[in-house]
């Protein structure tokens, strides 16, 4: 994916382009909110934006819950500290000292506090194969953090750190119920210049950009760059609403931030597991174009359409075939071939979900057992 590019220095997260797997939604999410904190009381009133210093007044609040990560590597190094140099090197008989670790920093990003315990947000490819977590709060104080959970496929990371008091805590908002146009403010730490803070809006919802089959992006206009990744995007009521993660270095003002009722969904297995359970379905699926409807006579137009049914799989034994056009899934309608695993990320495995399938110009009803992937490699 050439036009995007993760903001630290890690990379791009795996690409994938079959749609077979997702996560499911467990069952202790109904106890999530102890995880966090809903809602906001830093903007109660109906603020004037442009000349109301609400910004400001969200900035000056909310800055403290925001932190630096920086990653660290172990690396073999060479001290010789016990015996001075000189022209002539080492004399002879000296015995090289063993080689002693030495802790590098490997990336830079940011993150934020949604529980004064210590609870930190940000993105998984901020942390990921690290050795040790530096993070560094807005007044300086340095802890280590540790990694309670990781997933990649989101790239969403839960980290810890363990203070003698409480930490200043970021409430959590509702990604779903922002609109383009919408204003937006990011706080984070661009290039290594500390507490850094942006405003934009939302330019637009859903957005794909081929990082993973759970991509479903808010694009923003806040300015945004390396260093940034992990750090909240905040409402105009005090709310995170995502988490900032991509940016478009082809264009000016295109920035994508995860939504945070997305990472809401995992943060339960995130603290409990360690992880994402996921569950299978076993089916390639693709758009449906004009050549291709025409090609195979369908008559519909939206939907997401099979082109192949992995034997022994969850899809296989409930009978869906080669061409159907799932057309609802859990009773939620199915537009396109992207929203299809997205709805699979939030159901269980192990029960019948109900599903809508249009088979040769016939709306039939065919229940689904989706499956837990046992092999986590698999895609």
């Amino acid at each position: 994916m050439k036009f995007a590019k993760q903001l630290c220095d890690r990379g791009m997260i795996g690409c994938l382009v079959v749609m077979l797997t997702g996560g499911f939604l467990a069952p202790e999410f109904a106890k999530a909110e102890k995880l966090w904190m809903e809602g906001a009381d830093v903007a109660t009133t109906e603020e004037t934006i442009i000349g109301g210093n609400i910004f400001r007044k969200l900035a000056e609040k909310l800055s403290p819950a925001v932190v630096s990560i920086r990653s660290m590597i172990k690396t073999s190094s060479r001290f010789y500290s016990d015996f001075p140099f000189t022209p002539h090197g080492v004399p002879p008989g000296f015995r090289e000292p063993p080689s002693q670790e030495d802790i590098q920093p490997q990336g830079e990003g940011s993150g934020f506090i949604i529980r004064k315990d210590g609870y930190i947000l940000t993105n998984a490819h901020v942390v990921v194969g690290s050795d040790e977590v530096q993070v560094t709060l807005s007044d300086g104080k340095l802890f280590k953090g540790h990694l309670v959970g990781l997933d990649q496929s989101t790239d969403v990371a839960l980290i810890k750190v363990n203070a003698p008091f409480d930490l200043p805590v970021i409430p959590l908002g509702s990604s779903d119920k922002m609109k383009p146009g919408d204003w937006v403010m990011t706080i984070g730490n661009p290039f290594g210049l500390e507490f850094t803070v942006t405003v934009g809006i939302v330019s637009a919802k859903g957005r794909s950009l081929g990082a993973s089959i759970y991509d479903d992006f808010l694009q923003i206009d806040a300015p945004i760059n390396p260093g940034n990744s992990g750090g909240p995007l905040i409402n105009t009521r005090g709310e995170v609403v995502g988490i900032n993660t991509l940016v478009m270095f082809q264009g000016q003002g295109l920035g994508f931030s995860l939504p945070i009722d997305l990472v809401k969904k995992l943060l339960p297995q995130l603290k409990e597991k360690g992880r994402v359970i996921r569950s299978w379905l076993g089916v390639v699926v693709r758009e449906i174009t004009l050549e291709i409807k025409e090609a195979l006579n369908l008559l519909v137009d939206r939907g997401s359409l099979i082109t192949e049914v992995v034997a022994d799989s969850p899809a296989y034994e409930a009978g869906i075939r080669r061409n159907d056009v799932i057309i609802e899934f859990d009773g939620h309608t199915i537009k396109n071939s992207r929203e299809l695993p997205m709805r699979i990320a939030h159901s269980p495995s192990g029960e019948k979900m109900p599903m809508k399938v249009v088979r040769e110009g016939e709306t039939i009803s065919i229940d689904v057992v989706l499956a837990e992937v046992k092999n986590r490699g698999r895609r």
